[in-house]
């Protein structure tokens, strides 16, 4: 009974809500940033060697997860990323992962090939982009849409989970084509 209790306090720092609004919006300032925020931009190294930053998307929808090598949750959620990744990219989603956790670049690309995760990654040295995003848990996933606003906040991840950030995708997603922007 209590491994089931600490499993669910590691997907969920307060044992509480997921999704949109999440546990974390009756406490100010604390927690992620909420839906209706401005995404921060940053510029980090990509798993690949080369770099990504949030202006070179604009215009596109994000998916920004955050994730750690020794999260067992990011792990299950990856695949379902993946998924979203492969529906959506042609529509103009672009899924980032966020490597926290100062991982060895072999290992987390490791663990991206073991996954089979194809969308990029970004190496977030010493936490400074999930500093801007006020990340408290891995994982955390944020849509962001076409305007750079966060539109979607998933703090933790639950099996099943992956259909309300599916959902958030395709809203942002829609929003951008009735303004006719194209992939």
């Amino acid at each position: 009974m209590l491994a089931i209790i600490a499993l669910l306090l590691l997907v969920s720092p307060d044992g509480a809500g997921h999704g949109a609004q999440g546990a974390h919006a009756a406490h100010g300032a604390s927690g992620p940033l909420q839906p209706g925020a401005a995404a921060p931009a940053f510029t980090a190294p990509t798993l690949d060697g080369g770099s990504l930053s949030l202006a070179s998307l604009k215009g596109r929808v994000v998916l920004l997860n955050f994730w750690a090598l020794d999260c067992p949750p990011c792990r299950v959620e990856m695949p379902e990323l993946e998924k979203i990744h492969r529906r959506y990219s042609g529509r103009g989603l672009r899924v980032v992962g966020v490597t926290e956790m100062n991982p060895d670049p072999k290992q987390a690309a490791q663990a991206f090939e073991e996954i089979g995760a194809t969308y990029p990654a970004i190496l977030d040295a010493k936490e400074r982009v999930a500093a801007l995003y006020r990340i408290e848990a891995h994982p955390t996933t944020f849509v962001i849409d076409a305007a750079g606003v966060i539109r979607f906040v998933n703090s933790g991840y639950l099996k099943g989970e992956e259909a309300d950030i599916e959902r958030a995708v395709r809203k942002a997603l829609a929003a951008r084509e009735r303004r006719g922007s194209k992939p």
